[in-house]
């Protein structure tokens, strides 16, 4: 073994590379010398970004994040209240942020958002997609109009959102970021019932989209990748746990012990794929459950 730890040329030309990077078969390494500080990495100073389902919760998390690191965010939401707050809230922090009312079930108000946010700020960088929600209804029980309004927020929406800001990259030719927020629950249910399956589906097909679009769109400079939340303590969850009747809970039995975390703990995750820190990530789908798939209890 102590050989390994004989400091030989072989070892000196590696420290060398460690150290002052090279240019190997085409594959460039940065060493230390060349690599680029985490500070600027880190800076989203000049970019510009669209968050769906921005006004509340995650959404409004990652809105946070991403105006702390610079960028000028678009909130992309229905919720006119909240949205409104939220603008004042950050605005009176100095940062640019503005609002767009549209629901992304409407493909024409999707595209009117886009172009409201291109002609606001002159270009779009990064999107988040993060509208969607969820409602606890038994399989028996559902209707075509819940299964509609659900999935056509939360994937179809979604995939057409996507569309339109990608149509904006390729135009500008600068590339961009696209982060998709899914769930845990489209690949694994790690609560006690489910009652969840229009949810579900849209989540597990949003993961799925998002791996064959990486393919699609990285030649095109466009990287996206998806995250899996957990369980969060959202406005959005307490609401529709309010709807939740008797009935249904009965029937949902004892709820499992899956941790539930802060927001701002997928913010930053969301954060991350947003910035060139996730530059070698393509189509990658990101737990981020607090170890809820690996039945670690809160």
């Amino acid at each position: 073994m102590d050989e390994l730890y004989t400091f030989d040329p072989m070892y000196q030309r590696l420290l060398g590379v460690d150290i002052r990077g090279a240019d190997i078969g085409g594959v460039k390494i940065a060493g230390a010398e060349h690599a680029v500080p985490m500070a600027e990495m880190l800076d989203l100073t000049g970019k510009t970004a669209i968050v769906t389902g921005g006004a509340r919760g995650l959404g409004f998390c990652v809105v946070n994040r991403l105006t702390e690191a610079g960028a000028r965010v678009m909130i992309v939401d229905i919720a006119v209240e909240f949205a409104q707050a939220a603008v004042e809230h950050f605005t009176g922090l100095g940062r640019d942020v503005r609002f767009e009312l549209a629901d992304i079930r409407d493909l024409g108000a999707v595209q009117r958002a886009v172009d409201a946010t291109f002609e606001a700020f002159g270009g779009i960088d990064i999107l988040v997609n993060n509208a969607a929600f969820w409602r606890v209804t038994k399989f028996l029980d559902m209707t075509e109009a819940t299964w509609d309004a659900v999935v056509d927020t939360g994937l179809k929406g979604t995939v057409f959102f996507t569309q339109a800001v990608a149509r904006r990259m390729v135009e500008q030719g600068r590339g961009g970021r696209i982060v998709n927020v899914a769930s845990i629950a489209g690949v694994s249910m790690e609560s006690s019932y489910g009652m969840l399956v229009p949810y579900v589906a849209a989540k597990s097909g949003l993961v799925g989209v998002s791996q064959s679009l990486a393919r699609e769109l990285k030649p095109l400079g466009i990287t996206i990748n998806c995250v899996l939340p957990g369980g969060m303590m959202s406005p959005g969850a307490v609401h529709s746990s309010l709807d939740i009747t008797p009935e249904l809970r009965e029937a949902m039995g004892e709820p499992g012990q899956a941790p539930v975390t802060d927001p701002d703990e997928v913010a930053r995750v969301v954060f991350m794929l947003a910035t060139p820190v996730s530059d070698f990530m393509h189509g990658a789908t990101v737990v981020v459950d607090g170890g809820a798939r690996l039945m670690i209890k809160k």
